[in-house]
């Protein structure tokens, strides 16, 4: 793919607490579309929990022109930038509600928040995703800067050691690329899933060796609530499919042939 130019077609709009926000020194932290979810679960809990400050949203024409309905609310695709402080720790979290698979949309998008953030002292990114790995829950970290990766194994993740089916969309995929390139301060957190349906114990996971790694504090009481209703629906599901699985043995394997 040569590369796109910038026709404008990508904007950052800031908000008030956006253009007085100092993001120097700060950790920008977001999320792929991917199996299970757990990397956009965990956003939107970290961005609902500790309630950051919207700095800015962008406005692209390679947004889908479509309504995303989530619980029965329909809404626009959205990409918005949060920070939040805790002391001398600063986050920046991107969020969004829609995968993007452009080649095109996906690296003018990632350029133009890169320099956006990393012209603003924000040099540190860190992708949040999740796929079936080994098998067992575990969260697996990878990282171009050594330091950053010795923090989040001493935190509890394990060495991602297979690169080359990263769990990320365009946007993402470009973002690490230019932060790698650029910054060198560059990680992506893995966390297993072990189904297919949306998974928050996998979510919790990943927040739990980001903040322990980051050096940040965050209620999961909630998260655990949700834990607790994914359980029920799976035990429900497995209920279900068992009882299924007894009627079909009841059955005879051929129906009976008659002629008359």
């Amino acid at each position: 793919m040569g590369k796109p130019v910038d026709r404008g077609d990508v904007e950052i709009v800031l908000t008030e607490a956006g253009e007085r926000a100092d993001l120097r020194g700060a950790h920008v932290i977001e999320a792929s579309p991917s199996l299970g979810a757990a990397g956009l679960i965990a956003i939107n809990y970290l961005v609902e929990t500790l309630k950051p400050a919207k700095i800015a949203e962008v406005k692209s024409l390679h947004f889908p022109h479509v309504s995303i309905v989530d619980e029965g609310l329909a809404s626009h695709p959205s990409i918005s930038l949060y920070l939040h402080r805790d002391g001398d720790l600063k986050l920046v979290f991107i969020s969004r509600n829609f995968p993007i698979e452009s080649e095109e949309g996906g690296y003018l998008i990632a350029s133009k928040l890169h320099k956006f953030l990393v012209e603003r002292g924000a040099v540190n990114y860190y992708l949040l995703s999740s796929s079936r790995i080994t098998g067992e829950r575990a969260v697996f970290v990878a990282s171009s800067n050594p330091d950053d990766m010795r923090g989040f194994l001493n935190s509890g993740a394990r060495m991602l050691s297979n690169l080359d089916n990263i769990p990320a969309d365009r946007l993402s995929s470009y973002l690490l690329m230019l932060y790698m390139k650029d910054t060198g301060h560059a990680c992506i957190l893995v966390s297993e899933v072990v189904t297919y349906f949306p998974d928050p114990i996998s979510a919790k996971m990943l927040i739990t060796v980001l903040a322990k790694g980051l050096g940040f504090s965050v209620d999961l009481e909630q998260l655990d609530e949700e834990i607790e209703k994914h359980r029920k629906i799976l035990e429900e599901v497995q209920r279900g499919y068992e009882q299924m699985l007894q009627k079909q043995k009841g059955r005879p394997s051929r129906e009976p042939f008659y002629i008359g």
